[in-house]
């Protein structure tokens, strides 16, 4: 509570605003730039809470979890019950800003062409979560850290 109190200047009701406009805006940025990958999202009308991520065709989702953790100590969830090995999930919620967002898709693009063995066009998500910021910053919100 403190934690969103503190994004609110001391107000809470401020806080829980600016704590979802941040997760909002760090779902649109990891949206665009998983897009810009050439992976499909899972839910057609997604929560600012997290992102689910359809594994690339071939590739179990439970590789790709394995390959962020190892090889960048991320925490990247994979799909739950039936769903697990076939989507990973991104969190944009709580101590998550811009800074976590642009991290996690540049190792994003080096998880994939290890997990798939297919060229990646580096810099593609990248480009695609900034432009998706810029454009939220041209509606006057900003993310937390940012």
């Amino acid at each position: 509570m403190e934690f969103i109190r503190s994004m609110g200047n001391g107000s809470l009701a401020k806080g829980r605003e600016a704590l979802v406009d941040n997760a909002e805006m760090c779902a649109e940025m990891t949206r665009a730039g998983v897009q810009a990958v050439g992976l499909k999202l899972f839910a057609t009308s997604p929560a600012a809470a997290l992102t689910a991520i359809r594994s690339p065709e071939g590739v179990d989702s439970g590789k790709i979890i394995k390959e962020f953790r190892e090889s960048f100590d991320a925490v990247v969830a994979n799909g739950q019950g039936e769903m697990k090995g076939q989507l990973f999930r991104i969190a944009h919620i709580g101590y998550y800003d811009y800074l976590d967002t642009i991290g996690i898709l540049g190792a994003l693009e080096h998880v994939l062409a290890r997990c798939t063995g297919k060229a990646v066009d580096y810099g593609a998500a990248l480009r695609a979560a900034q432009e998706a910021y810029a454009r939220g910053l041209s509606s006057k919100r900003q993310l937390v850290g940012a």
